[in-house]
């Protein structure tokens, strides 16, 4: 018996140590297969490198240093990423680290001329439990004179787009004598001038383009035909570090414009993305500073939420806003009073973005509800949201609708804002 017990704990010993002697050869000898993409050029700022090894996941990132309304732009968007990667690969230990999930990202900058200035970020993520990674390119283009993010509309003439039609990339690369367009991770090249370059180093404004002013009204007019249909898109919650910008890019290839409701506490963070929003043509409203329930407040705290949001962004506009959407839709007569001097916003197709996170439930509950002067909700705060917008912008147009401001939508329907205090839509 003493035998047998003596030969069952030898067999346990032997069996603990080869297991052990396993996990260790495994990992000393079979470690993760990283990757390795080297850097294409670095002509502006630096890179700081950072790791994060965990028992679930594994990131390799870089950060950029330049200027600060760069650096803010750049970094938020990797943050965002990497945020999103570790709500995703955080619910479990991993034995082997070959099997762990990794997210790697490197950033390329590039100098134009002396105002423009480019960076493309490329991303590789590999599941936990697979071995073949997935990779993602996104890219800015900025003025540094302007401190602005810098789109195709401010380069060209309206002619470009016959060479690039609208929806034809998701994102495009500025480098010294060509355009690099990119589609997921498949690149094309487009020199500058089979796209009438124009004015490259220039804000978008009608005061610092060399055309007349007949020209400029054809390029740029917003005009409206109240024989079309159209839609209001609305923003609630920004303005978004990067998720607002994204969405702007989405409408200006679309010759689109919205209306994005913003908080004050996200306004004074973001001041470079608000100005963007306004210069770019679109409308920007109130959606109070803190995102308080009005119907809960007292009258002077109604009005401090809404009329110290309205002073901000008239701080960095020049134009004070007179719409206002209430926090929840959540309206009541001292609401109505307290605000009478303003203009409250609804909606009447509510995209549920904030719930669902969902592009294939958000564009279908959005396009099978849409009509001919609808106000449609929607969150710039959410990354998940923009792949639905980028859907729905196109869809609509396709569907031939116009997609304008509320404020826009309301005076081409005839409606008098004087009288009419509270809309859900254009069609009440």
């Amino acid at each position: 018996m003493k035998k047998i017990f003596k030969f069952i704990i030898i067999l346990v010993i032997i069996a603990t140590i080869v297991t052990v002697g396993g996990l260790i050869f495994t990992n000393t000898f079979f470690k993760l297969d990283i990757p390795d993409i080297k850097t294409e050029n670095l002509e502006f700022g630096k890179v700081v490198k950072n790791e994060n090894i965990t028992d679930s996941y594994e990131i390799y990132t870089q950060k950029i240093e330049s200027e600060d309304f760069i650096n803010l732009i750049v970094n938020s968007y990797i943050d965002n990423l990497i945020e999103e990667f570790r709500n995703n690969n955080s619910s479990e230990e991993i034995i082997f680290s070959k099997d762990k999930a990794v997210l790697k990202q490197i950033i390329d900058t590039y100098k134009v001329n002396d105002d423009l200035v480019s960076i493309k970020i490329t991303s590789m993520i590999k599941k936990v439990y697979e071995d073949e990674y997935s990779t993602e390119i996104y890219s800015y283009n900025f003025s540094m004179k302007s401190k602005i993010v810098v789109t195709l509309d401010d380069l060209f003439k309206e002619g470009y787009k016959t060479i690039i039609p609208d929806g034809s990339y998701d994102c495009f690369l500025l480098k010294f004598n060509e355009l690099e367009l990119y589609s997921g991770v498949h690149k094309k090249n487009i020199s500058y001038n089979s796209l009438l370059e124009y004015n490259a180093s220039k804000k978008l404004n009608a005061k610092n383009y060399d055309i007349t002013q007949e020209e400029y009204d054809k390029l740029f007019s917003n005009s409206i035909d109240k024989n079309k249909k159209m839609v209001a898109i609305t923003f609630d919650d920004g303005p978004h570090a990067t998720n607002t910008y994204k969405i702007l890019d989405i409408l200006d290839c679309n010759n689109a414009k919205a209306t994005f409701f913003m908080l004050g506490s996200n306004i004074e963070k973001n001041s470079d993305v608000v100005k963007a929003v306004y210069d770019r043509g679109n409308e920007i409203g109130i959606h109070t500073w803190n995102h308080k329930e009005l119907t809960k407040l007292s009258l002077e705290e109604i009005q401090s939420e809404v009329n110290s949001t309205a002073d901000a962004i008239f701080n960095l506009t020049g134009e004070r806003p007179v719409l206002v959407r209430p926090p929840y839709g959540s309206v009541n007569n001292t609401v109505k009073s307290a605000l009478s001097n303003y203009i409250l916003i609804l909606w009447n197709v509510d995209s549920l973005d904030w719930k669902s996170r969902n592009e294939e439930k958000i564009v279908p509950l959005v396009m099978n509800n849409v009509k001919d002067g609808d106000i449609i909700l929607l969150h710039d705060i959410h990354s998940t949201t923009i792949p639905a917008v980028e859907k729905i912008v196109k869809q609509l147009t396709e569907q031939d609708y116009q997609l304008v401001t509320v404020s826009d939508m309301l005076k081409a329907k005839g409606y008098d804002t004087t009288q009419v205090k509270l809309f859900y839509s254009a069609r009440q």
